[in-house]
């Protein structure tokens, strides 16, 4: 499979030198494909949250934009909110929130500031301790919200960008991601995710991705095989229905491994011990069929 890069690392030059300073220095960027894979992460947690709209902004480090997407059902002006809230999170290094929080304490002069947007919901996107660029979001059902959305959305990115390295996740981020149901890996080959569950969900078939599952902590009823009656496609390779034609129906308890494979239709028909907790590892095929 070839792997297209979601960040490059882009040589910068100076005229000259001054103290023994080298005359240059590398920066990393958010590439194109990169931008796109921060949209999609955030877009699949405003679907999970069930956001009403909203839009997405993703810019690099000179608060430039990259890409933008706006849901549907949403108000026009969203989409320059959320250019706003993208440049001034990646300007300042900072998330939106900060500077909302000091104009609500009475710093009002900060809104002076030249193409300056001091709205929760603007959060950098940081790779290998370097701030690459900045996602905002705007439009969702509040403005935590949109933050929520701006945060997986970027470390999405952060987590794919360096996956060609060893990936160590501590067991405090891993903790996180359980207590919320979250990604923790996303990458153009692979995924790794947190998942947690407190009722049914829809059926689902994934084209490209075939599903892991190590179940952690409580118990589920699950369907697998059968024929989806009522599918629709959700994004690119991702079906959703809720009525579903035969199938095989298991019991899953902690302990458990379930493989299924890319085209299989799935339904976590019922959660019977709450919460269900489980890892996904989800290798995905290029379109096509080629892995």
């Amino acid at each position: 499979m070839n792997r297209v890069p979601l960040i490059t690392a882009a040589l910068v030059i100076f005229c000259g030198s001054a103290g023994g300073q080298p005359a240059t220095t590398s920066q990393t960027v958010i590439t194109l494909a990169g931008a796109k894979q921060v949209i999609a992460a955030a877009v699949k947690e405003a679907d999970r949250l069930k956001a009403p709209g909203g839009s997405i902004a993703v810019v690099d480090a000179g608060g430039h934009l990259i890409a933008l997407e706006r849901l549907d059902n949403t108000f026009v002006a969203s989409a320059d909110i959320a250019v706003g809230k993208a440049r001034t999170a990646v300007l300042f290094k900072k998330p939106t929130r900060v500077f909302e929080d000091l104009v609500n304490g009475g710093r009002t002069t900060m809104v002076t500031l030249p193409d300056f947007t001091p709205l929760q919901g603007g959060v950098p996107v940081v790779v290998d301790g370097q701030v690459v660029g900045a996602l905002g979001v705007s439009g969702a059902a509040s403005a935590q919200q949109d933050e929520d959305i701006a945060r997986v959305g970027a470390e999405a990115l952060a987590a794919g960008a360096v996956a060609s390295a060893v990936t160590y996740l501590d067991r405090d981020a891993v903790t996180a991601a359980f207590a919320r149901g979250a990604p923790l890996l996303e990458t153009p080959e692979y995924k790794v995710h947190a998942s947690r569950r407190t009722g049914p969900g829809l059926i689902e078939v994934h084209a490209y991705e075939t599903d892991i599952v190590y179940v952690l902590e409580g118990e589920a009823t699950f369907v697998t095989g059968g024929r989806l009656l009522d599918g629709k496609v959700t994004a690119p390779g991702e079906i959703r229905g809720s009525q579903l034609e035969g199938g095989n129906v298991q019991q899953l308890a902690p302990g458990d491994v379930v493989v299924v494979p890319r085209g299989t239709p799935h339904w976590f028909r019922e959660i019977g011990t709450a919460p269900f907790l489980y890892f996904v590892v989800k290798p995905i095929a290029a379109p096509g069929g080629a892995s």
